[in-house]
């Protein structure tokens, strides 16, 4: 997955704030997490989503990563304007990668991607590496795990990706060019007797 260039920077950073107040609102409709809850967030831009999430739905443990380092300084910037105090103590930031994310199996309840997933091919039109890191969310995320996204591009084969591994659609809402959808994961296996 290759870095933003100086332009995508700039978009991300600047224009994106209506689109966040919007799916916000619906992660809350659409989205209710466990107490205690650890969430991950790939891709987090400029930290906007990741600040609304942790002062909203209140999580244990919420990572924002993205795999550009100076998205991760642009997000540490405008959060250290958010909360002149500190970060709240749930909030870390950290740079990984969604094709191989650092972390052990089953280690989240929700993984978030807003218009991100798409960037796991170097070219946006190309889905190749999109299976790879779904794979990586699914990994990463526990049984009874949500996937919560918003995506632009490969639609129709994220969705055919998901359900083709068990996951189930619990929210989608579409408009013309952008799909938000809640997926959660199924449950550990019943145990045989």
């Amino acid at each position: 997955m290759a870095e933003m260039n100086r332009i995508s920077r700039f978009f991300v950073n600047r224009s994106s704030a209506r689109r966040n107040t919007r799916i916000y609102e619906w992660i809350r409709a659409n989205l209710s997490l466990p107490a205690g809850a650890t969430c991950l967030e790939i891709g987090c831009g400029s930290g906007d989503m990741a600040a609304r999430l942790v002062d909203g739905l209140r999580p244990a443990r919420y990572v924002a990563t993205d795999l550009d380092p100076r998205q991760l300084d642009a997000a540490r910037e405008a959060l250290a304007r958010r909360y002149p105090n500190g970060l709240p103590v749930a909030l870390e930031l950290r740079t990984a990668d969604m094709l191989a994310l650092p972390f052990p199996d089953a280690s989240f309840d929700a993984v978030f991607a807003f218009v991100t997933i798409h960037h796991a091919s170097p070219k946006h039109r190309d889905f190749a590496n999109v299976p790879r890191a779904l794979s990586e969310i699914d990994r990463v995320l526990k049984p009874m795990g949500f996937l919560v996204y918003e995506e632009i591009e490969h639609k129709e084969n994220i969705r055919r990706w998901l359900l083709d591994h068990g996951l189930t659609l619990s929210g989608v809402q579409r408009n013309w060019k952008r799909e938000s959808v809640v997926a959660k994961k199924r449950g550990p296996a019943p145990s045989i007797r």
